[in-house]
């Protein structure tokens, strides 16, 4: 059976995520990162990408993150970051920012509209 490790990622809504994994798949400032189980200590800055972790299980979730601070010490790993998701944080905020500009059209038509009159 393959070795497990504790992972908790925070936000800044609190606790997301608190389970035992196998391998923890992130990229850092200086390019991706794999952590198993007695790697040694680690630190380092995440920026938006995916997480992968895999479990005992051999399954695998992905998750969309922002940008934060992962540490791992002692099988310990502690992510804090912005944001993080199930689907792709840009397409979250692109589909945001189509429904902005709708507003806005609708607000550009209402000015015209009363400018003309």
């Amino acid at each position: 059976m393959a070795k497990l490790f504790n992972i908790t990622i925070n936000t800044p809504d609190g606790l997301y995520l608190d389970e035992d994994i196998q391998i923890a798949t992130f990229k850092t400032s200086q390019g991706y990162k794999g952590i198993m189980a007695n790697a040694t200590e680690f630190t380092a800055a995440i920026i938006p990408s995916k997480l992968i972790l895999k479990y005992g299980d051999n399954t695998e979730k992905i998750y969309y993150v922002g940008t934060g601070i992962i540490h791992f010490k002692d099988n310990y790993m502690s992510i804090i970051i912005n944001e993080i998701s199930l689907t792709p944080l840009q397409k979250i905020k692109f589909e945001e920012n189509e429904e902005a500009k709708k507003y806005s059209i609708i607000e550009q038509f209402s000015i015209k509209r009363n400018l003309i009159k």
